[in-house]
């Protein structure tokens, strides 16, 4: 049926209507959840700013001719009255090695070891000791006129814990009392690290570093064992000592020393030394350079603390003068020298032999190279490899001026932050691994000055 058109209005209407009422309906809904606000809260508490901590602890291990000793050994701790050294009755042919065990708490740190020599004294004179030490005077308030410093002597090396000098451990110092307890040991700085890190590495927080030390009174030889079979000094320290040769002029002396340790924060602090930072080398001012330069050559040596071959025997006699390192090279300077004399070098010997040698005047530093160190190699040969050290006397204090020197490499001492030296101190630090069982490591041939002065 068809609806009229009033109708179809009407209806028309009531449909839009509806829709309208829906559309609001809609709308409402719609309007009511704007009016809810999304909301999220996050809520840090407690924040903190607190400083670290760094704390420097150390224990020692002591024995006196192989036996421990308990008022020299102690456990971890803050040094206060401890005593490395408290032996009041050595006699020639005695001998003590210690392994001193260093510990940085929490964070990474720089660090220094600081030692003084206070008395090394005649102390009162004996009837025997006048005889072989007629200037002995234990009135004069001479504190150093003393011979006991002059015989003692000392070997410090990177150890692995175990008290025992093993083939392959670095030795950090050597020499007599006199020198090595009146000298600093740098245990990490920006420069060198010699606990067993990488040069620049610092001491690691929460780790333990080994340094052994091990004195004689009379004639040290270094006899270390086989890497990784040492047991303790009661068998086998490493080291042997002979005291035959002494006679009765150091009776009653008496030597006191002060010993230290500072440690340093790591984190920003990149480039810390020990002993300070090095001095800049003025540039392009001559102050320090002498008037006129002249090539000079190492002429004297001492501290001769000689390796051993790869295969653990003693280097051969005719490579073991330290006088033919003086003077000019004899050899070609070629990469691989060949003819050259018998007997015209000597050679350092591995497990860290060194020598210091020393020139008749200070050397300075200039632009360009100011020093170089002649190697013999005789043939194709894997590189051999020295570190040089320089400083003002044949005790140090030491400036590291190549951590790695190969053949014949010349090197710039101002690099270092050195501005003149007088002596310089070679030490083998050869990779052992790539030799044959008869090498004896780096072989100097001479020692050369750029900018000497007669």
């Amino acid at each position: 049926m068809v609806l009229p058109k009033a109708v179809l209005t009407a209806l028309n209407i009531k449909r839009l209507l509806v829709s309208l009422l829906t559309i609001g309906v809609v709308s409402s809904v719609v309007f009511g959840i704007t009016q809810a606000f999304f909301s999220d809260t996050e809520t840090s508490t407690n924040n903190i700013l607190a400083a670290g901590k760094l704390d420097l602890r150390v224990d020692n291990t002591s024995y006196l001719n192989h036996v421990l000793s308990e008022t020299t050994t102690w456990t971890l701790r803050d040094l206060t009255d401890e005593l490395f050294f408290d032996f009041n009755d050595i006699k020639p042919g005695d001998e003590g090695e210690d392994t001193i065990s260093i510990h940085v708490d929490d964070n990474d740190a720089w660090g220094c070891m600081e030692m003084t020599l206070t008395k090394d004294d005649d102390n009162t004179c004996t009837g025997p000791e006048l005889i072989d030490d007629s200037s002995c005077n234990e009135l004069d308030g001479d504190l150093l006129d003393g011979e006991l410093g002059g015989l003692l002597n000392f070997i410090f090396w990177t150890d692995d814990g175990d008290n025992v000098f093993e083939i392959g451990e670095p030795i950090i110092t050597s020499g007599s009392a006199e020198e090595v307890l009146d000298s600093n040991i740098v245990l990490a700085d920006s420069n060198t690290n010699n606990v067993g890190g990488a040069d620049g590495d610092p001491l690691e927080g929460g780790q333990t570093y080994n340094i052994g030390k091990a004195w004689c009174f009379g004639t040290l030889t270094q006899d270390p064992v086989p890497a990784g079979q040492g047991v303790n000094p009661t068998v086998d320290s490493g080291v042997l000592c002979d005291g035959d040769n002494l006679d009765n002029a150091s009776q009653t002396d008496q030597l006191l020393a002060d010993i230290s340790f500072n440690a340093v924060q790591h984190r920003n602090n990149p480039n810390f030394l020990c002993g300070g930072q090095p001095t800049p080398t003025p540039s392009p001012s001559p102050s320090p350079t002498p008037i006129a330069c002249i090539t000079t050559y190492a002429s004297s040596s001492s501290n001769n603390n000689q390796g051993i071959r790869k295969d653990g025997s003693a280097v051969l006699a005719n490579r073991s003068v330290p006088s033919a390192m003086f003077g000019a090279p004899q050899t070609s300077g070629a990469p691989s020298d060949v003819g050259f004399p018998a007997g015209s070098f000597f050679s350092l010997g591995f497990t860290n032999g060194n020598i210091v040698v020393g020139f008749a005047s200070p050397f300075f530093n200039q632009p360009g190279d100011d020093l170089q160190v002649f190697e013999v190699t005789g043939g194709v040969y894997p590189d051999e490899i020295v570190k040089v050290e320089v400083g003002p006397t044949a005790g140090g204090p030491w400036t590291v001026v190549a951590a790695g020197a190969i053949r014949d490499e010349s090197i710039d001492i101002g690099a270092a932050g050195v501005l003149s030296a007088q002596f310089v101190r070679l030490t083998d630090v050869s990779n052992i691994a790539l030799f044959e069982p008869i090498a004896d490591a780096y072989d100097v041939d001479a020692v050369k000055a750029f900018c000497g002065t007669q």
